[in-house]
């Protein structure tokens, strides 16, 4: 290749690289930070509804929860034993305080309620009797009876009048800062009918209820509790974030609407408010109570940061990328060689070469042809090397063979066995007997076929071997059906166990060992 000819290569490759740079890299880049603009819309709107569809489900917590909280007082309502305990007025107090704790246990047990854990339970009946879950260190307790919210349910026959965030009547929350959200209703004689017995009141403290209203909030969320005057019950900002006017402000905004969300600025900081109202009949002094959520939109912004973030570094890499491709089509023809040199890298022997091309009429096709023809050199010289190796292993075999005659020692054996037969040394005919149909076994042809019954008869003559050696130690168990004795399979199958069990369990406490072959 000359010169002038390099120089047109490297002209036609800068103009491939500007056309496929106008073409594709330009539009590409204009098309990518158009879907990241559409994108972070896309984003902030999504995560501000899923965040307020997380509120929603607050607001559904904490109506559950105030409603299972109504039904644990079913538990005592309609205890008919527990009716009977407190209608009786010649009845122990002590037999109905543990059938009250009786109750409880249950509840925790099979109730399978979390709250009963937390709640706090206080009965009073007829006859001046208090039965409660928590020790009352001989506090009279009788005071309850005169609130108004407790008043009120004795003439609801039974049915739940609500308390929201009363002062704690247990001493021991009433320098906690804690309020209480309790429940009073009657216990009748019949459930709902006949004649009041007792009063029942079930509470539950304001930092319970602050966890379900905080159930699926972000960390760091802030959320107001009010009452239809402005006043705020409860809340999570412990360091007065939000001045009381900014909440008065936002409060005489959604007045007049049950719940909803809206885009906000409160002390300088913009916030997602999501509001909603909680129904009837969870009141405060008669008045409805509507809980306000506040979520950082600094939050939000991280997330579609992060988003975007991630777009922009796809963008760039994929801008890196498009150019290098682009650049790198002039250097196609370096490809083929990749793909020759990796194919080389991996070649083992018993692999076969695929995936390039000897069709080419190029330099390249006539290296793919070269190593394939280098292939079959290979693959030849393997399997001369493989078939004189066989060879040399049947010689080596074969001289073994040869250096211990067959004929001699047999006729030698049987010289011998003439002889103990002459002297009446029966155990010696029968030993040598053994041996000679062994290794009669061992010296047929290694790759002959024998069947079942001429393998277990080799083991039979073994173990009658090794019973002379070591005095009858070994019994020999064979159990084969008859059909399977003509059944054909390799030479030295089962001799190798045997001569293993009687290697590794012999022991010399034992007397005897009991060999089992079976099928």
């Amino acid at each position: 290749m000359n010169l002038g000819t390099f120089r047109k290569i490297s002209k036609f490759s800068v103009k491939m690289f500007l056309l496929i740079l106008a073409c594709v890299v330009i539009p590409f880049t204009a098309a990518c930070l158009y879907i990241r603009v559409s994108m972070e819309r896309f984003i902030q709107q999504k995560l501000s509804e899923r965040i307020i569809q997380d509120i929603s489900r607050g607001e559904r917590n904490i109506a559950d929860g105030l409603q299972e909280l109504a039904a644990l007082s079913n538990a005592f309502v309609f205890d008919q034993e527990l009716i009977d305990c407190i209608s009786d007025g010649e009845r122990s107090e002590f037999e109905n305080v543990v059938y009250f704790n009786e109750i409880m246990e249950k509840l925790q047990i099979v109730g399978g309620n979390e709250y009963v854990q937390d709640i706090k339970v206080i009965l009073f009946d007829n006859y001046g009797r208090t039965y409660s879950n928590w020790s009352m260190n001989y506090q009279d307790y009788q005071y309850l009876l005169e609130q108004d919210w407790v008043m009120d349910s004795m003439n609801q026959w039974g049915h739940v009048t609500w308390s929201m965030f009363s002062p704690p009547y247990i001493p021991e929350d009433q320098n906690e800062d804690e309020t209480y959200i309790s429940l009073a209703r009657s216990m009748m004689e019949y459930g709902t009918t006949g004649k009041r017995i007792g009063t029942l009141i079930v509470s539950i403290s304001q930092s319970r209820f602050s966890d379900l209203l905080l159930a699926y909030a972000l960390e760091g969320d802030l959320a107001y509790v009010c009452v239809e005057d402005g006043d705020i019950l409860l809340t999570n900002d412990r360091e007065k974030r939000f001045p009381d006017e900014d909440i008065t402000r936002i409060r005489e905004t959604v007045r007049e609407e049950e719940s909803g969300s809206l885009q906000c600025n409160v002390n300088g900081e913009e916030y997602l408010l999501s509001y909603y109202t909680i129904p009837r009949p969870w009141v405060f002094d008669g008045k409805q109570l509507k809980v306000f959520h506040f979520t950082s939109y600094e939050e939000i912004l991280a997330e579609v940061r992060m988003v975007t973030s991630r777009m922009n570094t796809f963008i760039v890499v994929m801008l890196i990328l498009i150019t290098g491709i682009s650049y790198g089509a002039v250097r196609i023809l370096v490809r083929p060689i990749t793909v020759l040199t990796r194919k080389m890298g991996e070649y083992t022997v018993e692999s076969r070469i695929t995936g390039i091309d000897t069709a080419r009429e190029d330099e390249i096709g006539l290296l793919n042809r070269a190593f394939c023809h280098l292939d079959d050199n290979i693959k030849q010289l393997f399997e001369k090397l493989k078939e004189e190796n066989k060879i040399k292993e049947q010689y080596r075999y074969e001289s073994l063979r040869a250096q211990l005659n067959p004929h001699f020692l047999f006729n030698t054996l049987t010289t011998i066995r003439w002889m103990a037969m002459i002297r009446g040394a029966n155990n010696i005919v029968e030993a040598i007997d053994a041996l000679a149909h062994v290794l009669k076994y061992s010296m047929s042809r290694d790759n002959e076929l024998v069947t079942l019954s001429q393998e277990l008869d080799n083991i039979r003559n073994f173990i009658c071997i090794h019973n002379y050696r070591y005095q009858d130690y070994c019994v020999l168990d064979i159990d084969f059906p008859e059909d399977m004795m003509s059944l054909r399979m390799m030479k030295f199958i089962l001799q190798p166990v045997v001569e293993n069990a009687i290697i590794h369990g012999y022991d010399k406490a034992r007397e005897q060992i009991t060999i089992r072959i079976y099928g």
